[in-house]
C-alpha cells in the first residue's frame, strides 16, 4: 500500500473545503457556523448530519457515521483511503509523494522533535542566561509583556561559540542533522568549528496551524552585528513558507467565535504578536511572502472573510487589492482597515488605545474604495486616461471574484462613487470580460500541440524513437470563474522565466541584450541540455540575441511539441518582467540565483548516502544550498556560485 507523510495528508485536509466536497453529493444548509442535511448514508427525514468547516469533520447523529474529507470519500464514494488521498491530492494541487519505507514521514518527524526542543532551549537561555538581559531589556521597551512572550513562545540564541553543537549532541542530533535543519553552517576550514546561524538573535518560533514549531524567524539585537534585521530558516521538508500562517494556531479558534468569522489579516509577525496582546486574537500574516491562494485556502474553513490591516500609503493601499482579490476569488469577502501612512498595527496599538484600531476594522474600506482613493490621489485625477486605467484596474478585481453577487455589488459601487451611469461600467465590463476571453482562447490555441500521431522512427540501432512529453491542453473555463485567470498550465520555473526575457529581447536584439545574453551564458549552471525543452530554448535565444542566428524561428517550426508549445507561449505573452520596467540584469541575476539553488538541491537528493562517500558528499551540498540560500545580494550569490560551478 503506498504511504504517504502526516504532513501530505494534513495538507490536503487544510486545502480541501469539506463543505464544497459533501455538498457535491448532499444538499446543505447553514445552521450557524456549521452545515445540516439528511444523512446521505442512512434514510431519515429530519437532518441530522453536520459538517463542521472550523473542525474540518462530518457527523450523523442518527447513524453515527462520523470522520474526515477522506472518511467522506471512502463511505459515499466506496473509495479505499489511497484512493482517496489521490483523488484530494488532484483537485486541490498537491503534487503527492509516496514514501518508501516511511524514510520521509520519519525525517519530518525528526525535524519536528528537533524544533520542539530547541524552542524550549531558546526559552530557558531568555529567561536565565545573563548574557540574554539586553534581549529581555527589548522585549520590555517593545511592552511585550511576560504572558505574551510565553503565548509566543519567544526565546534567545546565544552567541556562545560551540553551545549549540553541545546541546545538540547532549540531546541526541547529529552534527548534519542541524547543518540540514539550518541551525547551524558546517566548518569553512581546517581548525574551524561550526557557526550557529542565529547566534545573538531574538528568537520567534514558526508554528503550522496545529501549533508545532517547524521553523524560526531571529532578529538582530546588536545594530553592529553583521547580516539582515531577521533571519528567517530556510525551507526544509517541514516548512513551505506559502502554506505557514504566522498566528493561525492561536487565531482559528477566534475567527471561529467571532459574530462576523472575519480574519483580521497583517503583513508582519510583529503585526500578530501586538495584536493578539491588545486583544485583537483573529490576526495573522504571512511569512516573509505575499499572501497568495494557498493562505487563504489554509483560513477558508474558519474564517467567512478578511479585514485587511495593511499600511496606509500607496504601496500599501496595493497589497491590499492584490490581497483582496485572492479572497474574491475563493468566494470570500475582503475589506481594509486602512492606517495612517507610515503606520503598521504594532506602532498604531503601541501609540494609541485599542478603541482607535477596533474603529477602523468596524469601519472598514472596501477595495472598489481602495482603488478609488489611489485615484484621486493621483495629480492625473479627470483626466479621461487615468479614469481608463483606473477602470481597468477596477474590472480586474471585480474579475476576479468567484460569485456573481459579489462583481454586481461592486460594479453598483463603483458607480456610486465614479459617478458614472451604472449602465455604462457594466457594458465596459462585459467587454474588458470577453477581450480577456479572446486572449486567453488564443492562448490555449497556441498552447495546444498538433494531435496527429505519427509512426515512430526507429534508430540506426534498431531501437524506437524516444517519446516526446506532451504539454496539456487547458480546458476552457468561463471568465467569471476564478479559474480562468490561470491562464495556462505550463509550469512556472526560473529558467522559463530566463527564457522569456531572452525570447522577447531576441525580437530585436541591441547591444544592452547582448551583455545580457551574455551574461546569462556565463552563469548558468553546467546542465545538460538534452531533454531540457526550456534550457535549449534559452540556449538558442542566446544565439540568436549574440551570433544573429535563427535557432528559435527553426525550433518553433521543427523543434519537439514541447519546444513548439513553450515558445509560441512565451511569444504571445505579456512579460512581467519586462512591462513593469524592472531592472533586467537585476531580475535576472535573481533567477540564475534561483536556478543555481534547484541545481544545487537536485545534485544533493541524487546523492547516494549509501556510498562511501556519499555522507561527506551530500554534507558538502546542503552546506553549499544553505550558504546560497543564505547570501543577501548577487555580489555574495555570484562569489558562492564561482566556488560550485
Amino acid at each position: 500500500m503506498p504511504g504517504f507523510s502526516d504532513q501530505t495528508i494534513e495538507e490536503i485536509r487544510a486545502r480541501c473545503d469539506i463543505v464544497d466536497i459533501v455538498s457535491q453529493r448532499v444538499p446543505l444548509k447553514r445552521a450557524g457556523a456549521d452545515f445540516k442535511a439528511c444523512c446521505p448514508f442512512h434514510r431519515e427525514k429530519t437532518p441530522s448530519f453536520i459538517v463542521s468547516p472550523s473542525r474540518r469533520s462530518f457527523h450523523c447523529f442518527g447513524c453515527g457515521a462520523q470522520g474526515d474529507v477522506f472518511k467522506f470519500l471512502m463511505l459515499s464514494d466506496g473509495m479505499t483511503f489511497p484512493d482517496a488521498v489521490k483523488a484530494l491530492a488532484e483537485r486541490c494541487g498537491v503534487t503527492l509523494e509516496e514514501e518508501k519505507d516511511n524514510a520521509a514521514s520519519r525525517l519530518r518527524k525528526r525535524l519536528m522533535a528537533l524544533h520542539e526542543d530547541i524552542a524550549a532551549f531558546y526559552r530557558r537561555c531568555l529567561e536565565q542566561l545573563n548574557s540574554a538581559q539586553h534581549a529581555r531589556d527589548y522585549l520590555a521597551k517593545r511592552r511585550l509583556d511576560k504572558e505574551t512572550v510565553e503565548k509566543f513562545r519567544i526565546g534567545y540564541a546565544p552567541t556562545k561559540r560551540g553551545v549549540l553543537l553541545e546541546w545538540a549532541a547532549k540531546h541526541g542530533y547529529s552534527a548534519e542533522e542541524m547543518v540540514e535543519a539550518g541551525f547551524l553552517s558546517p566548518p569553512r576550514s581546517a581548525g574551524d568549528s561550526f557557526y550557529d546561524k542565529f547566534a545573538g538573535r531574538l528568537m520567534f518560533p514558526i508554528c503550522d496551524q496545529n501549533g508545532h514549531v517547524v521553523a524560526f524567524s531571529g532578529r538582530i539585537l546588536d545594530e553592529s552585528q553583521r547580516g539582515p534585521k531577521y533571519y528567517n530558516s530556510t525551507e526544509t521538508p517541514i516548512f513551505r513558507k506559502s502554506r505557514i500562517l504566522y498566528g493561525l494556531c492561536f487565531a482559528k479558534r477566534a475567527i471561529t467565535k467571532d459574530v462576523r468569522r472575519r480574519a483580521l489579516v497583517c503583513e508582519g509577525q510583529i503585526d500578530v504578536i501586538r495584536c493578539h496582546s491588545c486583544g485583537f486574537a483573529t490576526a495573522v500574516a504571512s511569512q516573509g511572502t505575499a499572501f497568495t491562494a494557498d493562505h487563504v485556502s489554509l483560513l477558508k474553513p474558519y474564517a467567512d472573510g478578511a479585514i485587511l490591516a495593511f499600511d496606509g500609503d500607496g504601496a500599501g493601499m496595493k497589497a491590499a487589492i492584490r490581497t483582496g482579490r485572492l479572497f474574491l476569488a475563493a468566494g470570500l469577502p475582503a475589506q481594509a482597515a486602512v492606517l495612517p501612512p507610515g503606520e503598521d498595527p504594532d506602532s498604531f496599538l503601541r501609540d494609541r488605545p485599542a478603541q482607535d484600531f477596533q474603529d477602523l476594522i468596524d469601519n472598514p474600506v472596501s477595495l472598489v474604495e481602495l482603488h478609488v482613493r489611489a485615484y484621486r490621489a493621483s495629480s492625473q485625477t479627470g483626466a479621461i486616461d487615468s479614469l481608463d486605467r483606473l477602470t481597468a484596474e477596477l474590472f480586474e478585481t471585480i474579475a476576479s471574484a468567484s460569485k456573481a453577487v459579489f462583481r454586481s455589488y461592486m460594479l453598483q459601487e463603483a458607480s456610486e462613487l465614479l459617478k458614472l451611469p451604472e449602465q455604462a461600467l457594466e457594458d465596459d465590463f462585459a467587454a474588458f470580460l470577453a477581450s480577456r476571453e479572446r486572449r486567453e482562447a488564443s492562448h490555449r490555441q497556441r498552447e495546444a500541440p498538433e494531435t496527429t500521431e505519427t509512426p515512430e522512427s526507429p534508430d540506426s540501432l534498431g531501437n524506437p524513437a524516444p517519446q516526446v512529453p506532451q504539454v496539456p491542453q487547458v480546458p476552457q473555463v468561463s471568465t467569471a470563474s476564478p479559474a480562468s485567470q490561470a491562464r495556462l498550465r505550463i509550469p512556472e520555473t526560473p529558467l522559463l522565466a530566463i527564457a522569456d526575457i531572452l525570447v522577447k529581447m531576441s525580437a530585436s536584439p541591441s547591444d544592452e541584450s547582448k551583455a545580457v545574453a551574455l551574461e546569462v551564458s556565463d552563469w548558468l549552471p553546467p546542465m545538460a541540455p538534452a531533454g531540457n525543452a526550456r534550457l535549449g530554448i534559452v540556449h538558442a535565444a542566446i544565439r540568436d540575441i549574440i551570433e544573429g542566428t535563427n535557432e528559435l524561428s527553426a525550433l518553433a517550426e521543427s523543434g519537439s511539441d514541447e519546444e513548439r508549445a513553450l515558445i509560441a507561449y512565451l511569444a504571445t505573452r505579456p512579460s512581467p518582467i519586462l512591462q513593469s520596467e524592472m531592472a533586467t540584469v537585476d531580475a535576472l541575476h535573481d533567477l540564475l540565483f534561483r536556478v543555481w539553488v534547484d541545481y544545487v538541491k537536485e545534485a544533493r537528493d541524487a546523492v547516494d548516502s549509501s556510498a562511501e562517500d556519499g555522507p561527506r558528499r551530500r554534507l558538502l551540498l546542503s552546506t553549499a544550498l544553505r550558504r546560497l540560500e543564505s547570501a543577501p545580494d548577487w555580489k555574495a550569490q555570484s562569489g558562492l556560485i564561482a566556488q560550485y560551478r
